[in-house]
């Protein structure tokens, strides 16, 4: 923790906090007044984001509906609910840790350095996980990173275009063809 709070990077643009890591950058409820995500915002705009996934998103639901019990249905909810704290550890802390080992690249303040490394005059964050792959990980664990990466967007593409064939064929192809016949609506979906 004490590594994050000493990431500053060695030119930075003179009398401005850019650069700098906020004092409340480990504090879930940061400062409801002052800060740049106020624990009231968090609480009240998060929630209603996180129902309409949980509840209404039609891959989610889709997921639960194709369960074979109700019980499996609830487990299922009920896992991927505690897999969602993984992505903290998947997301937050890469970048975090790739500050502070790459400070000067990743956490560049002065717009010209910026663009220079990444092409980004506002700054350079988004480099943080590809300059943590590229210069910690060996040759063939760089290319099982792009597979896994890969193979995550498939996924995540294959249940957006089921749910949009199951969407446009239940709900809109039923509406026109109502006598349409099981094999139809495969054929169609």
């Amino acid at each position: 923790m004490q590594g994050y709070a000493n990431a500053i990077p060695s030119v930075r643009v003179p009398n401005t906090t850019c650069g700098i890591p906020r004092d409340d950058a480990f504090h879930i409820f940061r400062d409801p007044v002052n800060s740049d995500l106020p624990w009231p915002g968090a609480i009240i705009g998060m929630s209603i984001p996180s129902m309409w996934y949980w509840c209404s998103d039609q891959v989610i639901v889709q997921r639960s509906l194709a369960a074979k019990t109700l019980t499996h249905a609830k487990g299922g909810s009920l896992l991927a609910a505690y897999l969602k704290v993984l992505p903290f550890f998947a997301i937050m802390l890469p970048g975090m840790i790739s500050r502070i080992l790459y400070t000067d690249e990743v956490a560049c303040a002065d717009p010209d350095l910026c663009k220079q490394i990444c092409g980004n005059a506002v700054g350079c964050s988004d480099i943080a996980y590809a300059k943590l792959v590229m210069e910690l990980l060996p040759a063939g664990l760089r290319g099982l990173m792009m597979a896994v990466m890969i193979a995550a967007l498939m996924s995540s593409l294959t249940s957006i275009f089921n749910s949009s064939s199951t969407i446009f064929t239940m709900d809109l192809w039923k509406s026109f063809r109502s006598h349409a016949s099981e094999w139809e609506l495969m054929i169609v979906g």
